[in-house]
């Protein structure tokens, strides 16, 4: 098959494609596969290469919600183990060109990688995203945007994107050569560094909330306490993220703002995990007088105030624990 049969027989076709009931695994099979095959990479590892070799990983979803950033990406493609950058699959229903939910997932998910760019695709439209720009909540989809063409331009533009996602270039060295300036910023940038920033500052704000309500606490009760409250909830959290615990259950006790609940699960966890994080169970008195900002920092743990994705970030969420 050529790129010019891939996209005739998406357009004879494209109004039952871009219907709602034409499914983001229908587009993979039917045109997403081939196409990247085009480009010369072994989607389903024809080749029968080990795992450590395979150039391209295929991915399933930990949840249905695509709105969630818990999701692991549609393709992963390599260089031998070596990340090199991820497609995300949208099924043509979903407006990727103007798709912000959309754009910040994929753009996540490169960001917390630490890889130069990350693509979105439903066939309609393939976007290419500078995966090395900080995630903000308020992005539009034009955040970060480097490329985007629509199916009608890839047969005039396909040596183009060969060229900038192609399997040839990718092994050659030119990939890298072309997203220099991206890895220059990347540099700029560490999940390492920004996370350990975002527990000081939660360390910070929930510190002197704690001490408003009890001001007779010593330094190191205080270190104590708040340094215990954000090992569980981020124990917990990551936990969530690897289906030992229910998606979501420290998001919904916040948006409720139910201690009550809150100091059950931390009693039941105790009992699960024996880990040392729960046998010294806080002051009911002090947690009922923890408001705005305990729940606040919950609900940075979740998409969409999360600025990057959780399941790429584990390895650096456990230095803190």
């Amino acid at each position: 098959m050529k790129i010019t049969d891939l996209v005739n027989k998406y357009h004879k076709n494209r109004e039952s494609y871009i219907k709602q009931s034409y499914n983001e695994s229908q587009l993979r099979n039917d045109f997403l596969d081939p196409f990247f095959e085009l480009l010369g990479w072994d989607i389903k590892n024809a080749a029968g290469k080990s795992t450590y070799e395979r150039e391209v990983l295929v991915e399933e979803a930990l949840k249905s919600n695509v709105n969630e950033n818990t999701k692991k990406p549609d393709y992963t493609f390599r260089l031998f183990s070596q990340r090199k950058f991820f497609v995300e699959a949208k099924k043509p229903f979903v407006k990727i060109e103007t798709d912000a939910i959309a754009a910040k997932q994929i753009r996540r998910y490169g960001f917390t990688a630490k890889l130069k760019i990350s693509i979105l695709s439903n066939f309609e439209y393939l976007a290419i995203y500078d995966t090395s720009v900080l995630v903000h909540p308020d992005d539009n989809h034009h955040v970060a945007l480097i490329k985007i063409y629509h199916y009608s331009e890839y047969e005039a533009n396909f040596d183009k994107i060969c060229f900038l996602i192609g399997k040839a270039s990718v092994y050659d060295g030119n990939f890298d050569s072309t997203w220099l300036s991206i890895e220059e910023k990347i540099n700029q940038y560490s999940i390492d560094t920004l996370f350990l920033t975002q527990i000081n500052q939660w360390r910070i704000l929930l510190g002197q909330e704690i001490y408003n309500f009890h001001r007779n606490i010593s330094p190191t009760e205080l270190n104590d306490i708040v340094q215990s409250y954000l090992n569980r909830i981020i124990f917990l959290r990551v936990c969530e993220d690897r289906e030992i615990e229910t998606y979501q259950t420290l998001l919904k006790l916040a948006d409720d703002s139910d201690y009550t609940s809150l100091i059950l699960k931390f009693k039941q966890a105790d009992k699960k995990y024996n880990s040392g994080l729960f046998d010294q169970l806080l002051s009911d008195k002090i947690i009922e007088n923890v408001s705005s900002v305990f729940w606040a920092i919950i609900k940075q743990l979740y998409y969409p105030q999360s600025a990057y994705s959780l399941p790429f970030s584990l390895r650096y969420i456990r230095k803190y624990l």
